[in-house]
């Protein structure tokens, strides 16, 4: 039985009507000459009864109305998004209340009579995490993963600390210089938090069976690395036949960037390279592309501390999504896009799926998300 309970809410009423708000984008105006729909919201805030005895209290004051009056109104009112069950299950303990009481308070806006903010940061720590890279991107995301408790992280990398890390990367010290990276972020995830598990790999991806080999137990995969060329196409193969998600991010130039694959439900990435491929096939200019290389680019770094935090900040929020379904994934077969050039607006390019990609033919009717 739900113990409906009023969300904490802006009200004002007048001449018969209430303006409501939770979120200060969004008013929503009621009419009630009555004053039947405050007397709900009245009785709902006070958190105390059950449904059918909060419908008995209603009905007690206002007996022209009928139940099934009362029971409509509720579910509207849920329909809004303006009341929790107090009653949902509450699987954490006393230190996770308080460890995570900003992440409860920011669900509080996701929950309703059927899911309960502690169900959903008890999904967070109940999933695994596998990061690919413990760089600028890697490091930061890692650490927002921590900070909303994800409960198990598996972390790859084959590189060590050095001097140039230091502009993007915090969870390193210059007392660390030459040591392995995934050990020195296991070291940071275990000094911040405890219960966290933390499998540091040491390792460099060269071929998808690598990826497949450390997905047994992974939830989502974030991709942080762009070395060797072509990584991206391997960790989608593995992904995609595993049916675990990806979410990917980077920079080029001073545009940054972050996309996912969700198996069984997207177009993966071999979809936009095969598209890729047809297009240029029946573009006028396409022998550009094709011409050979006279001077070749130099590959550097440009991500500075606001670029990488930024950027891991956005794709920890997808894993969010994906994670504990709040909303949908926002990157599926779809470039989010940042500009760092200018003001950091948002864009979005999306990609449609080949029917005939051999990738994505090997997901399993059931996605295991």
């Amino acid at each position: 039985m739900a113990r409906p309970r009023l969300k904490s809410l802006d009200c004002t009423g007048r001449d018969g009507k209430l303006v409501v708000s939770i979120d200060p984008r969004q008013r929503v105006e009621l009419d009630d000459p009555d004053g039947h729909v405050r007397l709900l919201l009245q009785l709902a805030a006070e958190g105390s009864r059950e449904t059918s005895v909060l419908i008995e209290a209603f009905t007690r004051i206002r007996p022209e109305v009928p139940a099934t009056d009362v029971v409509q109104a509720l579910e509207a009112l849920d329909g809004f998004g303006w009341i929790e069950n107090l009653d949902s299950p509450a699987p954490l303990d006393d230190t996770q209340r308080e460890r995570y009481f900003s992440n409860l308070a920011f669900f509080d806006a996701f929950t309703s009579l059927d899911r309960g903010r502690e169900e959903i940061q008890n999904r967070l720590l109940g999933s695994h995490v596998l990061v690919l890279g413990a760089g600028g991107l890697g490091s930061h995301v890692v650490q927002h993963l921590v900070g909303l408790g994800v409960g198990s992280l598996t972390i790859v990398d084959y590189d060590v600390v050095d001097l140039r890390n230091f502009a993007r990367q915090f969870t390193y010290t210059p007392a660390q210089l030459g040591m392995s990276k995934v050990e020195q972020v296991a070291a940071w995830v275990a000094a911040f938090d405890p219960t966290v598990s933390v499998r540091p790999v040491h390792h460099r991806i060269t071929d998808p069976a690598e990826v497949t080999a450390l997905l047994d137990g992974i939830d989502l995969v974030v991709g942080a690395i762009d070395q060797p060329e072509g990584v991206d196409l391997m960790v989608n193969q593995a992904c995609v036949a595993a049916g675990v998600p990806y979410i990917r991010g980077g920079l080029a130039y001073l545009q940054g960037v972050y996309w996912s694959v969700d198996p069984g439900r997207s177009a993966c990435r071999q979809c936009l390279e095969t598209n890729r491929a047809r297009e240029l096939a029946h573009d006028e200019n396409a022998q550009v592309v094709t011409w050979p290389e006279v001077l070749r680019r130099e590959r550097v770094n440009r991500a500075i501390g606001p670029v990488a935090g930024m950027l891991g900040a956005l794709v920890a929020m997808e894993a969010l999504r994906y994670l504990t379904g709040l909303t949908p994934p926002v990157s599926a077969a779809t470039y989010q896009l940042v500009d760092f050039r200018s003001d950091c607006h948002l864009s979005v390019d999306a990609w449609a799926a080949d029917p005939d990609c051999p990738v994505c033919a090997t997901a399993g009717s059931e996605p295991r998300r």
